[in-house]
């Protein structure tokens, strides 16, 4: 019999039943798994450097699952410095209630999967420091979620409705303090999907279809992200990332 300190590092090596085999330096034995939580897998570096579809972007958020039908990201940055890629930062996010899907549609609480490029950021309050072009929202802003409107997927004044849509997504709330448009849907397909954005996690540990990290995460990639840098977010599962 051993003991290990809590937080301590481990390496699982087998499994057998609720039991798992660990190596902790030069010791190994049995643990049951009530008492093992598992990493999530991180992206390197190397993993980026390998991509092809980037074009000229330096900057990258990636933004990994498990699998298709979990609720829980990492959200990891990346820069390029002349020809290589380095990760800066990891933080852990959420996405949409059913997960993450290929092929997304209206109402399907799924978080689009794709490479999107950002170009608005916006929030309750005024600019916290980003470079990108920022948006203060008020109660009168509005973002069109009704398909069968020539302005689905735009952000209007609720005011300037005059019957251009039948519904549309309220802006002014606590979730949107700070966040910033993921351009998913930039051709307006009836149906595909509308207002996907990265914004500040609620209390429900998923979200509608956007993905969400803590305010202070969502504010510190802000003040980072630089439209001279053509900055991209790529959402998948780990088991696509290649496509990229």
């Amino acid at each position: 019999m051993s003991t290990l300190k809590k937080g301590a590092k481990v390496t699982i090596t087998s499994t057998s039943g609720s039991w798992y085999k660990i190596t902790s330096g030069t010791k190994t034995g049995w643990v049951s798994s009530k008492y093992i939580k598992k990493a999530p897998t991180t992206v390197s570096a190397t993993t980026v450097n390998k991509m092809k579809t980037l074009g000229t972007s330096k900057q990258l958020i990636i933004v990994s699952a498990a699998n298709e039908s979990t609720r829980n990201a990492l959200i990891e940055t990346f820069e390029k410095s002349g020809t290589s890629w380095k990760k800066l930062h990891t933080y852990s996010g959420v996405i949409g209630k059913n997960g993450m899907i290929s092929s997304k549609h209206e109402g399907d609480y799924e978080t689009p999967e794709g490479k999107y490029t950002i170009t608005t950021a916006f929030g309750r309050y005024s600019n916290p420091g980003t470079k990108m072009t920022y948006r203060k929202i008020t109660s009168n802003d509005v973002y069109v979620d009704d398909s069968n409107s020539k302005l689905y997927n735009t952000w209007q004044l609720a005011s300037e409705n005059n019957g251009r849509w039948k519904t549309a997504e309220k802006m002014n709330i606590s979730q949107y303090d700070y966040g910033f448009v993921i351009n998913y849907n930039t051709a307006r397909t009836p149906g595909k999907g509308s207002a996907i954005f990265f914004h500040v996690a609620g209390t429900s540990g998923y979200t509608a279809g956007c993905t969400a990290t803590s305010k202070t995460n969502v504010v510190s990639i802000l003040k980072w992200l630089d439209p001279a840098k053509k900055p991209l977010i790529i959402q998948t599962p780990l088991n696509k990332l290649t496509q990229y």
